[in-house]
């Protein structure tokens, strides 16, 4: 009786210890399953008006240019001006002194020649930011050396780099917005273009004005030019659409029922300037969650946590 009586109590021993083992067992597996799935961002489609618009590439350049020069030969006295400061038309740049005022100073002891010891001002010809000085005081220059460079800085103008295969669609007077490099947007309009074309790249260039602006010659930009009128579409966030490594085939993942990220091939189309990608698809509508963020490598109907 008593051995029955331990072998009863040791059966239920091993079944209890079992069912522990697989309690525990099935709590560690679901666990493990809810840390390996991923965790995603959602939102809407929206209807979003798209421009039917090419962007050319467009860079600064200053139309009028000076140089300060040399009247006579001799030594540089009295420059104050220097690279950056503005000069005004008519203002003295510096002062010259030839060898024969120099000769004179040492014979002239009694100041008869006095009048023809002053040194002789460069004066500038026109108004001006000063962008390079190539001498210095006491510098010996010869006549007509470039002692100063001048541009003026309302004659700051955009060309804009427009091929060959569009100008039958753009010309001057075509509406244009310039995308500054702070984002900022410029409504203005192409004007005359200029009469070559660049042979390597097959490129005319067109002028935008821009003297009211402070861009350095030579920055580049963006300039976006309409072709045609807008157009509604249905848009999501760039980063949510995929493709191969060829860019033929694009797709994004919806949220079907229990939290299954279901694949969905679309039709890619515009993008506009707020990073917002058309896409056409039958299978897509503005009520559908798609996924924003986390969709990178998923496979078709993988299960997903939705962040918060």
């Amino acid at each position: 009786m008593y051995k029955k009586l331990q072998l009863i109590c040791g059966l239920g021993a091993v079944v209890l210890l079992q069912a522990a083992c697989s309690g525990g067992a099935k709590d560690a597996a679901g666990e493990v399953e809810k840390k390996s799935t991923p965790i995603v961002t959602v939102g809407n489609p929206v209807a979003h008006v798209f421009s039917n618009s090419i962007t050319f590439n467009a860079t600064t350049q200053y139309q009028q240019k000076a140089v300060l020069r040399a009247g006579i030969t001799g030594y540089i006295h009295h420059r104050g001006w220097k690279t950056g400061d503005v000069v005004k038309a008519g203002e003295t740049f510096c002062t010259i002194t030839s060898k024969e005022q120099q000769a004179l100073k040492n014979i002239d002891q009694t100041g008869l020649l006095e009048k023809f010891r002053a040194p002789i001002p460069v004066r500038a010809g026109s108004s001006g930011i000063i962008t390079s000085v190539t001498y210095q005081n006491g510098d010996y220059v010869s006549e007509g050396d470039v002692l100063a460079n001048l541009v003026e800085q309302s004659s700051l103008v955009l060309l804009v780099n427009v091929p060959v295969d569009y100008l039958n669609r753009v010309h001057a007077g075509t509406s244009c917005t310039v995308i500054m490099p702070d984002g900022k947007q410029l409504s203005t309009h192409l004007q005359r273009g200029l009469p070559t074309a660049d042979p390597a790249v097959q490129t005319q260039s067109f002028i935008v004005p821009m003297g009211g602006s402070n861009l350095p010659e030579g920055a580049n930009l963006k300039v976006m030019v309409p072709l045609s009128n807008s157009e509604s579409g249905l848009a999501v966030p760039v980063k949510a659409v995929q493709t191969d490594e060829i860019q033929e085939h694009f797709w994004i993942f919806k949220i079907g029922k229990g939290s299954q990220a279901l694949k969905v091939d679309v039709q890619e189309g515009k993008i506009s300037t707020d990073s917002l990608q058309e896409i056409k698809s039958d299978k897509i509508s503005a009520d559908d969650k798609i996924i924003i963020d986390g969709a990178y490598g998923l496979a078709d109907s993988s299960k997903v946590q939705i962040k918060k």
